[in-house]
């Protein structure tokens, strides 16, 4: 039995993660779709990063651009299936059952997806390095870290995953027993 829930900020958390979502999916085409720009327009990027910058020893690391870019795009559609799982399990909240089996394999899917989030933030963001330092020169500085923040959620939404199947393997019991 489905019981539609009439809580105004569920439903409006729900609206705001499928916005997030298509706002993830919208950024992921454009970085897509920028790519071949930058290879095509490569002299004219050069000429405004000279101008921005007004250092003349400045290049264009062609192949270095387009990686970033690719792992941009990469790490942008990661959110978007991130934020599809999570307004998934939102609707099934706004419905009155958030308690099945699928929300686990949502939730795990969400704490995978967070975590090649993470991993991919490392190469990004040497990629990043090697991009600022051909256009500002060596005095060029990237903060790479490692996350705990982001590890953390990882590892509850591992935990968040194992007590839902616990849960609805639970529910399944008890049903059985009726």
């Amino acid at each position: 039995m489905i019981n539609i829930i009439a809580d105004p900020f569920l439903k409006t958390g729900a609206f705001a993660l499928k916005a997030g979502q298509h706002l993830f999916a919208i950024a992921a085409a454009l970085v897509l779709l920028a790519v071949p720009l930058a290879v095509v327009f490569s002299d004219h990027i050069l000429q405004a990063v000279h101008q921005h910058f007004s250092i003349a020893e400045s290049h264009y690391p062609v192949g270095p651009v387009v990686l970033l870019m690719l792992l941009v795009s990469t790490a942008l559609s990661l959110w978007w299936m991130f934020f599809r799982n999570l307004a998934n399990i939102a609707d099934t909240v706004v419905k009155g059952d958030p308690f099945i089996a699928s929300n686990a394999d949502r939730l795990q899917r969400m704490a995978f997806l967070l975590l090649a989030i993470q991993l991919i933030y490392i190469p990004t963001a040497a990629f990043g390095l090697i991009v600022e330092t051909a256009f500002k020169g060596p005095t060029s500085t990237v903060d790479v870290f490692w996350d705990f923040t982001g590890m953390l959620m990882v590892i509850t939404l591992f935990v968040f995953a194992r007590v839902f199947r616990q849960g609805t393997d639970m529910r399944s019991e008890l049903k059985g027993l009726i």
